[in-house]
C-alpha cells in the first residue's frame, strides 16, 4: 500500500506487549498508517474485560519511540495512551489484538481485547478488536489472520460505523484457502457453557484454585459469530455497551405498571 490512509494508529491487546498477535498487527497497521503506536500490557491480562485500575497506580516502561508497556489492563493502556503519551497527537484508530483465541458470544464480555476497543469507543476513537479462533487445547494457527488481516482492514476502513459501537473481528480456524469471505454477525451466546473453580495443592500443602471456562454445545443462530466462524467466514460484529434485553424490558415494564 503506497499511500497511507490513516495518520496515526494505536495498537494494544490483552495477551501482552510481546505476544505474537500484536507483532502481526503491527506489520499490518504499518501498511495503513504514517505512525503506529503500541501501548499494551507488560504481561498477559486475558479475561479482564473493561476493568481499569482504580486502586493502584500504573507503572510504565518505555520500549521505543512510540512503544510503551503498561503494568495494567488493556483499558488502562487505552486511557493512558489517549490522556498522556498521545494527548497532543491522538490516534485516528485503535486496533486491539490480534488475540490468541476467539472472542465469540459470552467471551466478548470477558475479553480484555474487546474491553480495550470498548474503552476506545468510550473515548471517541474508532476501534476494532481482532481475534484468531482456535480449537481447544491446540496451538493457535496464525495463518488465517496473517493472510487476511490486510484485506479485512482494507474493507472495514472503507466503511463507516456509528460512534456508539466498536467492531469485533474473529478469523476462522481454517487454512487460508478455505476462507469463504467476510460476514457481519450478531454476538450470540457463543460456546461458553460454564465457569469452574478447580482446586489443587501447592508443594507446601496449601490449596489454590484455577478458574477455567468450560465449553459446550449451545444454540448458535445462523447469523451469530460462532456459527459464521465455524462455517469458515471472517465474522465482524458491531458491539455496544447497551445490553438491555428489550423483550424482557417491555414485559417487566408492563407487569410493574399492571401491578
Amino acid at each position: 500500500m503506497s499511500e497511507k490512509i490513516i495518520n496515526r494508529i494505536l495498537l494494544t491487546n490483552d495477551d501482552g506487549i510481546d505476544a505474537a498477535g500484536i507483532v502481526l498487527l503491527e506489520k499490518a497497521a504499518s501498511q495503513f498508517a504514517n505512525e503506529v503506536w503500541i501501548v499494551a500490557p507488560a504481561v498477559d491480562k486475558s479475561g479482564v474485560a473493561n476493568s481499569i485500575s482504580l486502586r493502584e497506580p500504573l507503572r510504565i516502561s518505555k520500549r521505543g519511540e512510540h512503544k510503551y508497556a503498561v503494568y495494567g489492563t488493556p483499558a488502562d493502556c487505552v486511557a493512558f495512551a489517549i490522556n498522556q503519551v498521545m494527548k497532543d497527537t491522538p490516534p485516528d484508530l485503535i486496533l486491539s489484538g490480534i488475540n490468541s483465541g476467539s472472542n465469540l458470544g459470552f467471551e466478548t464480555l470477558l475479553s480484555g481485547t474487546v474491553g480495550a476497543a470498548m474503552t476506545g469507543m468510550l473515548l471517541g476513537v474508532p476501534s476494532i478488536a481482532l481475534s484468531q479462533y482456535e480449537q481447544a487445547d491446540k496451538r493457535v494457527d496464525w495463518s488465517c489472520a496473517e493472510n487476511y488481516i490486510i484485506s479485512t482492514l482494507t474493507q472495514l476502513l472503507s466503511l463507516t460505523w456509528s460512534k456508539q459501537v466498536c467492531l469485533s473481528v474473529n478469523f476462522p480456524n481454517v487454512a487460508p484457502d478455505k476462507v469463504k469471505g467476510l460476514k457481519v454477525t450478531t454476538q450470540g451466546i457463543g460456546n461458553v457453557k460454564n465457569i469452574n473453580a478447580t482446586k489443587t495443592t501447592d508443594p507446601h500443602g496449601e490449596d489454590y484454585y484455577w478458574i477455567r471456562i468450560q465449553d459446550g454445545e449451545l444454540d448458535k443462530p445462523d447469523h451469530s459469530e460462532l456459527a459464521v466462524v465455524e462455517q469458515g467466514y471472517i465474522s465482524v460484529t458491531p458491539l455496544t455497551y447497551e445490553r438491555t434485553c428489550q423483550n424482557e424490558y417491555r414485559r417487566l415494564t408492563k407487569l410493574v405498571m399492571d401491578n
